[in-house]
């Protein structure tokens, strides 16, 4: 079998008028995962000996849907921990969807970007825009784990997982969420990230775990063999299957 060994950032949270520090351990680069899975299986290894979890109970696992999710079901399995979803959206820029210009989180939090005015996001569209988001969480919420809300988090350790991290707006609004519920300690975690988007995250999480932060960044999917779309329903079975879990 093919042993493949990656990069790897690892950033603290800074200590109180600290300035951030990310402390950094360079492997041999990979070209791309596999599949989420796989990538999932590497982040696992890492995480199963982070300091900041050997003192832990088992962790909460959250994931942010949807392609979070299959990467978050290896990382919940071998730490021994609850797996569920924190909803986040990316607030879209006008006329360019895949462009964030802010997140919103299933607690009502919101997070700008500094460009989002330069992007045309002016406040009318980002109200409508932020309802429109607000409306999809609360379905997917529904969806997902029908018959209950979001996990309650204070003073448990949460992992938030994603499938990578372009500009960070989406896992900066679900950090800021679970700090302001009182989780900790609190990781964030991904295969794949743009440098840029760690630095930010560095002030935010206690730590934050990827495997890749390639220079320049061009896009999440280049890190990945297959990286078809999460559906709901993947969503959902793997939801189950972690439920199910003896």
């Amino acid at each position: 079998m093919h042993v493949r060994r990656y990069d790897v950032e690892i950033a603290r949270r800074p200590a109180p008028g600290s300035r951030p520090s990310p402390t950094m351990s360079s492997l041999s680069a990979a070209a791309a995962f596999p599949d989420r899975a796989a990538a999932g299986n590497a982040l696992a290894e890492m995480l199963a000996s982070h300091a900041l979890l050997a003192r832990c109970a088992p962790p909460l696992v959250l994931a942010i849907p949807r392609g979070g999710v299959p990467v978050a079901l290896p990382i919940a399995r071998r730490l021994n921990g609850t797996l569920d979803v924190l909803l986040a959206h990316k607030l879209r820029a006008p006329h360019q969807a895949e462009l964030a210009v802010g997140a919103v989180d299933e607690f009502g939090g919101i997070f700008l970007a500094e460009h989002a005015l330069a992007l045309g996001a002016t406040g009318t569209y980002l109200s409508h825009e932020t309802a429109r988001q607000r409306a999809r969480i609360q379905q997917r919420r529904q969806a997902y784990t029908p018959g209950r809300g979001a996990p309650h988090v204070r003073d448990r350790p949460v992992v938030v997982v994603d499938d990578g991290i372009a500009t960070g707006a989406t896992m900066i609004a679900a950090l800021r969420a679970m700090r302001r519920l009182g989780a900790t300690p609190l990781l964030a975690c991904a295969p794949v990230a743009a440098r840029e988007a760690i630095a930010r995250l560095s002030t935010l999480a206690d730590a934050v775990v990827c495997l890749e932060t390639p220079h320049p960044f061009h896009a999440v999917s280049v890190a990945y063999n297959d990286f078809v779309q999460t559906d709901d329903a993947t969503v959902i079975a793997l939801l189950a299957m972690a439920a199910d879990r003896p």
